[in-house]
């Protein structure tokens, strides 16, 4: 019995140091992972009549006939035409994309009079995942900001959105960028930085957004699933509260 009570404190201590390193790791966090590159939150807007990947135009040649096609714009947003190649197309109306061609085809063709028709529009829609309450596809069949798709998944969870870094993931010109967010300024929950107003995030379509947890949500887990199930026959018990680790010793039998 004396063994016994000497012995039980002295693996509890051990455990406590082991707790101890490991909390300050979690709380640590990400200190040292390098900076993600950010979206430009007002540079890309999707509107309803730009095309996007997917989508099906009709291009017809007013004097040439010949050379009326109809394509659909690939994954890189390019169309390829009759004497002039690939043509990128991504993000333009047809009215521009009309433009643009007869520009193209004015050292090809007397008279390049080109008429642009949108045909059909590949479904346009976001996945919000993460803290949210309805995560899945949400359609944006407008242009849609950040914010507007996270209330069209229910809302963020308010116990757990870590809304300082949500995450949009785009693939661009063949590349995928990774852009970290910060909406707690357009919630109220933050106050701008002196002279910088906040600017709305628009989406744009296949765009992936990512609600995290917050740090002290990570850590209440990682406790609980490798700490409290893992040494119940210590008597040890470790608690979170607002963000301050506790530890100590349970008085129950």
């Amino acid at each position: 019995m004396d063994r016994q009570k000497v012995t039980k404190p002295g693996r509890a201590n051990r455990v406590l140091a082991i707790v101890a390193l490991f909390a300050a790791w979690l709380l640590a966090g990400c200190a040292g992972a390098p900076a993600m590159r950010t979206l430009e939150p007002g540079g890309e807007v999707a509107a309803s009549s730009a095309l996007a990947p997917g989508d099906v135009v009709e291009v017809r040649f007013s004097y040439t006939p010949d050379l009326n096609i109809t394509q659909t714009v690939r994954p890189d947003g390019k169309i390829t035409l009759e004497l002039i190649g690939e043509v990128h197309v991504q993000g333009l109306t047809p009215v521009e994309v009309e433009e643009k061609l007869r520009q193209l085809y004015e050292v090809e063709l007397k008279e390049p009079e080109v008429v642009v028709l949108l045909r059909s529009q590949h479904a346009r829609r976001v996945y919000v995942g993460g803290e949210v309450n309805n995560p899945g596809l949400i359609d944006m069949p407008a242009r849609m900001t950040l914010l507007e798709a996270i209330m069209r998944a229910r809302g963020a969870n308010p116990a757990s959105a870590g809304l300082a870094n949500v995450l949009v993931i785009r693939d661009k010109d063949g590349k995928r960028l990774v852009g970290s967010v910060d909406l707690r300024p357009s919630l109220g929950l933050k106050e701008p930085k002196p002279g910088e107003a906040f600017q709305p995030f628009y989406l744009q379509p296949g765009d992936v957004v990512y609600v995290p947890e917050t740090r002290i949500v990570r850590i209440d887990r990682w406790i609980d699933q490798h700490i409290n199930k893992i040494i119940p026959a210590t008597g040890l018990v470790i608690t979170t509260t607002t963000g301050t680790t506790g530890i100590g010793h349970s008085t129950a039998p």
